[in-house]
Parts: C-alpha cells; structure tokens; sequence
C-alpha cells in the first residue's frame, strides 16, 4: 500500500472539493474560500475527479527545488570557508565568497550548510526589555563617541584602541581612528572629524576620565580638559550611564571587532599607522554603504569651523603665577616673559600655559599671546647641612642604674606603705 504525506491545508482542501464535485457548492464560493482563482479551480477539480485527493499534493513534495544551490558549488564555497576564513560569520563570509572568489550564495543559505558541517554554532537569541530611543532626525544632531581597547591586529602588534564617532540618525560612522584613549589622543581625533564634516550640536559620551572628572567631584564643579574645549566650541556633552544607553556605538564596535579585524588580517596589516590609511582609504565608505541608512531629515547641523581656531582650543591649559622677574615654571622648565607685550602684565597675574597637540607650548593672558624664551633659571640655593656621620657603640645601663632599680623601688614603697597601715590599725 502506498502512502502519501499532506499537509494541512491540502487535508482542509479534501472536503471543498468533495463538495465542489458533488455540485453542493458554486467554483466562485470555492474560489474566495482558497483565495484561488476560477481559473486554477477548474484545473484544480478536474484532476480531483480523475485522481482524487492525491491530486491536491504539491508536485515538487519531496523532491529538490528548481532553484536549489548545485552541491559542487556548495562543497567548493565551504573548502574555501574552512581553509582561509574559518571564523567568519555567515553574512562576511557570503560577502568575501562573492567578493574574492565570484561565487554568490545567500547568506542564510550559507549558514545552515555551514551549521551542518559545523563551520558555524547557531546561536540562541536573548530576549531582553529595553526602552526604545527613537533615532535624531539630522545628520549631526547627537553623535556618539567612544573607544575600544581590543586585540585588533591579533597578536601582530600591541593592544590598542579604535576611537569611533557614529551619527545617531543615520549609523553614518563620520571618523575611525586607532590612538590611544588619553585627552590628546581624543582631542587629535576630533579635530580630524571636525575639520571633514562641522561642529556636531551634541556628543554622546561615556564617564571615562577623559570625558568626565569621577573622583572628589559631588558638586560636578570640576570639569576635564576635553570637556572645557568642548564647550569653548559650543557643543553641548551628555553623559551615558550605561553601555546599553549608547547602544549604536557599543554594536558598532561588536561589528568591527568581527569585520575589521579580519579585514586588517587580509590585507597584512600589522602597525596603526597603516590601520589608520586603510581605514580612510577603503575601509569606512564600505562600511557606511552597508550600514548607514537615511535620516528622516536632509538638514545637516554640523556648523562650520571659520570662528573657531580649533588649534587654541583643543589642547591643554594650565594656569600659573608670574614670578616678580616676569618668570615661570612649568613642568621643570623655566620661560622669560619679554618686556615688550600687546597687553599689560604685572607680577602675580595668572598666566595660562597652553600645550597644542603637536607639543609645542604657548603663553597668554586674557586670551592674548605673550611673547616669551626658555632659560635655565638655576633652582634657589639651600644651604646644606654636612653631618659627620660617628660609629656610636651603643650605651647599655649598668645593673645598679636606677633606671634598672625602679620598679623595685616603687614596689618596695607600695609595700613598706602597706605595712604601716596595718601597724596603725
């Protein structure tokens, strides 16, 4: 006897036309029930009266679709998958077939051939509630920065860190960088995206000691020197207080930290300097393609930089007192200040020290430069105590030393008082 498998739909199917061919209903009725059309109907009953129900089962059950993927070409894409990107996902490794090598298979497809061979863990998806952020609508409305420590050329150079700005209305990624997360570093960085693309209105930030003062700060009165340059260029900083606030930024890196590195391991890449030109040069406009989406609006708010000289304003500024002879120290070197200036000075007057980012120094007052040299000012002198140093034998008190008696002295006090008490009573 032979079996035959039918899906649900074609088991609801039976009855209809049971009843279709028994004349009970109408093929228009039969056609708004199965959404089919008068047409397909009537091909539809005559091979159920020739056949009968068997006839309602979809012809290419159990046999491989028209379309399917030729099992050479299957084989020959998950060779090159285990011999030269083992650990690349479904999606970079569809992308890299068809990029390197001319072969196109869907991503999906690939996955479950290379979960069947084990090239690839399916993995089960957390469910987690978060509140949702609707996205900025302007390019430059809130971008987000932050930095990355990570192995990012695998043991071919030390660890560093990738600085990412990411606009939040688009996932635009305007500026990548591989420095180090200190304030220079960061301050050099934004100079960098600042001069491609404006002034963002706001950056969204973590509390890393570059960006906020964490430590004897309750009152929020003392702020960082990026901070302070920050809002010298009218940008306003919001701080996020957790990983998950700055999501777009944090998924960002868990993208890079697959894709660029794999990338930067293609291509040989082995030092920061050559990271750095790979990214600007090929790297980012590959990746904004295929990430970045449109925002709801075509106004751009970055504002130009012409009022702004970013080389005075992203840097370090120190104060310090002027010396009586028009001097100062800084950082155990001593400057002259010269006796012609552009403005008034006097002893005493708090002087700022600015130091660029290319290490060169600067001295003004009231945002004015002053003119100035580097001397060597000897440190004040001190006299100096010379003490001969003796070999001193060290005294040890006799047997009889009083000091060596007194607590027996005391003792015999307390004891012969005692007495005399007693005697008296």
């Amino acid at each position: 006897m032979e079996i035959f498998q039918m899906s649900k739909k074609e088991i609801n199917q039976t009855g209809v036309f049971e009843r279709l061919a028994k004349k009970e209903i109408k093929q228009k009725e039969v056609a708004k029930m199965l959404d089919l059309s008068t047409r397909q109907i009537r091909k539809k009953l005559k091979e159920f009266r020739r056949l009968g129900p068997v006839s309602l089962i979809h012809k290419l059950r159990g046999k491989p679709s028209n379309n399917h993927l030729d099992d050479n070409l299957i084989n020959k894409a998950l060779e090159i998958i285990e011999e030269k990107y083992p650990d690349f996902g479904p999606t970079f490794a569809s992308e890299k077939l068809w990029e390197n090598h001319m072969i196109k298979i869907n991503s999906e497809s690939l996955r479950l051939k290379m979960i069947k061979v084990g090239l690839w863990q399916a993995k089960a998806k957390k469910i987690s509630h978060r509140s949702w952020r609707e996205r900025k609508e302007c390019l430059g409305e809130l971008v987000q920065l932050d930095g990355s420590p990570h192995d990012w050329f695998e043991g071919r150079a030390p660890i560093c860190t990738l600085l990412a700005f990411i606009d939040d209305s688009t996932s635009k990624v305007l500026h990548l960088e591989f420095a180090e997360e200190a304030t220079i570093p960061v301050m050099r960085a934004s100079k960098n995206y600042f001069e491609k693309y404006g002034l963002p209105r706001e950056l969204y930030v973590d509390r890393g000691k570059v960006f906020k003062v964490n430590i004897h700060n309750e009152d929020e009165d003392k702020i960082t020197q990026y901070r302070r340059a920050i809002e010298e260029l009218g940008i306003k900083m919001t701080y996020a207080r957790s990983p998950e606030a700055k999501g777009r930024v944090e998924r960002l890196f868990g993208t890079l930290q697959d894709r660029l590195v794999k990338e930067l391991r293609l291509k040989g890449i082995s030092n920061i300097k050559d990271a750095n030109k790979f990214i600007l040069d090929e790297y980012l406009a590959k990746h904004n393609a295929k990430y970045a989406i449109f925002p709801k609006s075509t106004s751009n708010l970055h504002r130009k930089i012409n009022n702004f000289n970013l080389d005075d304003i992203l840097c370090l500024k120190e104060k310090r007192m002027l010396n009586s002879d028009f001097t100062l120290r800084f950082k155990n070197k001593w400057f002259q200040l010269e006796k012609k200036q552009n403005t008034l000075i006097f002893p005493k007057n708090e002087i700022t020290i600015t130091t660029h980012l290319g290490g060169n120094i600067g001295i003004s007052i009231r945002n004015t430069k002053l003119n100035y040299h580097e001397i060597n000012k000897p440190l004040a002198e001190r006299s100096q105590i010379f003490v001969k140093q003796i070999n001193r034998i060290p005294w040890i008190p006799p047997v009889n030393h009083p000091w060596r008696n007194y607590e027996i002295k005391k003792q015999k006090e307390e004891l012969s008082t005692l007495l005399k008490a007693e005697l008296s009573t």
